[in-house]
């Protein structure tokens, strides 16, 4: 059964891009993926203070399969069939050129219903809170939600009110969007821009990790902000601008 996720920690706002940052929005060519850090530790990150970009949602969502699909690996993020198995944050690091470097971070899945109470409640919750209450740089958390489902779910809306309410960066990804005709598929993203309300600060995007539907938005969306990122903490070189692979 759902209960309420117990999180609650304050994070400072983050400012939304302004429209020039859209000539930046490139796919830029990936040197060198690596995971540098899983932890079931409280306040264990890595050393690098890197942009970081979170992929949050409930557990069998598609968290794994979308990160493998956004960089081109079949078994970087590890996938199971079993929900909740995964009970760690994962650091993959990106290497793609000085101020572009970046981690995607795997944040463990909630809403798993196998695994003990005590666990899902607390281990899950010291995890991400500690994690989402830091001073990490986390310049976008990506709420991934379930396209098949009507709508977000009780746990869902839990989780998307509490990034509104803390104004962490945030934005909405559809997941297995492979599984829906292309007829059900626009009245299901219909319903969630309803249910969500969501802005152009906050996009939806629908995903298919299957047959890459919405990557190139996705990527294009990420590297604006951590271009974003890499510009408010140092100064690009005259000229310089990012390459489309």
């Amino acid at each position: 059964m759902d209960t309420a996720l117990p999180i609650g920690r304050l994070l400072p706002s983050v400012t939304a891009p302004p429209r020039f940052f859209s000539i930046l929005l490139r796919l830029l060519k990936i040197h060198n993926i690596e995971r540098t850090l899983r932890t079931r530790n409280a306040g264990h990150y890595p050393d690098d203070y890197l942009p970081e970009v979170a992929f949050i949602g409930r557990s069998n969502v598609g968290k794994s399969s979308l990160i493998n699909s956004l960089l081109s690996r079949k078994k970087l993020a590890a996938t199971s069939r079993t929900p909740g198995k995964t009970r760690a944050i994962d650091w993959f690091r990106i290497d793609r050129g000085d101020a572009a470097n970046c981690f995607f971070v795997d944040l463990p899945g909630y809403g798993f219903a196998n695994v003990p109470k005590k666990i899902r409640e607390e281990a899950w919750a010291r995890l991400i809170d500690t994690y989402l209450g830091s001073d990490r740089p986390l310049v976008l958390a990506l709420q991934l939600l379930d396209m098949r489902r009507n709508g977000p779910t009780e746990l869902d809306e839990q989780m998307i009110a509490w990034l509104r309410d803390t104004r962490v960066p945030h934005a909405f990804v559809l997941t297995k969007a492979d599984k829906l005709k292309q007829s059900k598929k626009s009245l299901a993203k219909k319903k969630f821009e309803t249910t969500l309300k969501n802005d152009e600060d906050h996009p939806l995007i629908s995903y298919s990790a299957v047959t890459g539907e919405g990557k190139r938005e996705l990527w294009s969306l990420i590297n604006q902000r951590i271009a974003q990122a890499s510009r408010q903490s140092t100064a690009r070189p005259p000229g310089e601008s990012l390459e489309t692979v």
